[in-house]
């Protein structure tokens, strides 16, 4: 009966609850909550399925909740966890983003990955692909956060019930587009990929923040998805504060390169590239793509801010050669505030591998 006591309570109380047997008004005076919980009154029901989500047999847990994102910020808890699944970013000023910056973060939603975003990391929703194909199926990556899985089978996120719930079609499930031998692989930390395609992991972390792409409240999950997520988020809280950083990556070179893709969908070769720039001065950006073999290619060049600047995509399907031109401004510099401008190659042919001669060429602007 107790049980269920404290259960309810977990999800109806604002206030910071301890699951010990101590008094909790006692121990909130004496130990600051482990982790705070923001979401908004449409997202009260994923908000509040977290606190029994976290709950962990044997361990004394302590939560509160907080009614802004401003609010998680400024509480002492160790780890905000922020269910941000619409799309739209409530705004935020620049001093909250800077104190976010110094916070351990559990990100729920695509709202999450446009925070990241805003932060500088690589785990943002430019990176990240909608929807899964069938019931969303998960196997456990070997992680620096949580090592080695436990359990090597995939596990189903939702109840059987609940994948055959109306409004279970409408949750905005995604992943980070996530090749193993792709480049971020070296800076972002997987901890699961989608069974049906293991170049995309629906939760990552990257330093002291973990983005998670299944926006479902919790009493949809699995036993087996809740004891993941609540690991995730223990392990993150158990683990020493990384100072806040973002991925460097070598600037490409104006010249010519050569290289070859593995067909599309390859897990144990790259199928596609990715080259980085940056600018300082206004340029005219010129690439141009030869290739053969595969017939289907694409030529992708976008800043990596929110706004994707001068995005740009190219499709080959009969072998023609793609080009891409921009011109970059002052002001598009500006708006970048040093992040990176990416020009990426991708063989999406599933047979063929490609041969490719990239070349590059950047001018003054006139």
């Amino acid at each position: 009966m107790r049980t269920s006591v404290l259960a309810c309570c977990l999800i109806i109380t604002v206030r910071v609850i301890s699951l010990s047997a101590a008094d909790p008004d006692t121990e909130s005076k004496s130990v600051p909550p482990r982790f705070v919980v923001y979401a908004s009154e449409a997202d009260s029901e994923l908000g509040s399925s977290l606190f029994r989500a976290l709950y962990s047999n044997g361990k004394r847990e302590r939560f509160v909740k907080a009614q802004t994102i401003e609010q998680a910020v400024e509480s002492e808890a160790d780890v905000l966890v922020l269910v941000l699944p619409a799309r739209e970013l409530p705004r935020l000023e620049m001093g909250t983003l800077e104190s976010l910056k110094k916070r351990k973060i559990v990100g729920i939603g695509y709202g999450a990955a446009q925070l990241f975003g805003q932060l500088g990391l690589e785990i943002n929703g430019g990176a990240c692909m909608h929807g899964v194909e069938g019931p969303p199926s998960l196997t456990v990556c070997k992680s620096d956060l949580l090592g080695e899985p436990k359990h090597t089978d995939p596990l189903l996120a939702f109840r059987e019930t609940a994948i055959a719930e109306p409004n279970a079609v409408k949750l905005d499930l995604f992943a980070v587009f996530i090749p193993p031998h792709g480049p971020l692989a070296s800076v972002v930390d997987s901890i699961a990929r989608w069974t049906t395609d293991m170049n995309y992991a629906p939760i990552v972390r990257q330093g002291n923040c973990i983005l998670i792409g299944i926006p479902a409240p919790a009493t949809k999950w699995t036993p087996a998805y809740a004891d993941l997520v609540r690991d995730a988020c223990l392990a993150l809280q158990e683990r020493k504060f990384e100072t806040y950083s973002t991925a460097r990556w070598e600037v490409t070179k104006p010249g010519t390169y050569e290289f070859k893709l593995a067909p599309h969908d390859s897990t144990d070769q790259p199928f596609n590239k990715t080259f980085y720039f940056q600018f300082t001065e206004a340029k005219a950006f010129h690439a141009r793509l030869d290739h053969k073999g595969s017939n289907s290619m694409m030529l992708l060049f976008m800043g990596k801010d929110e706004g994707r600047n001068h995005w740009t995509r190219m499709d080959a399907r009969q072998g023609e050669t793609l080009k891409i031109k921009a011109e970059i401004s002052r002001d598009d510099i500006k708006e970048l505030a040093g992040r990176f401008w990416i020009l990426e190659v991708t063989n999406f042919g599933g047979n063929m591998p490609a041969e490719c001669t990239l070349t590059i060429t950047i001018e003054e602007l006139q």
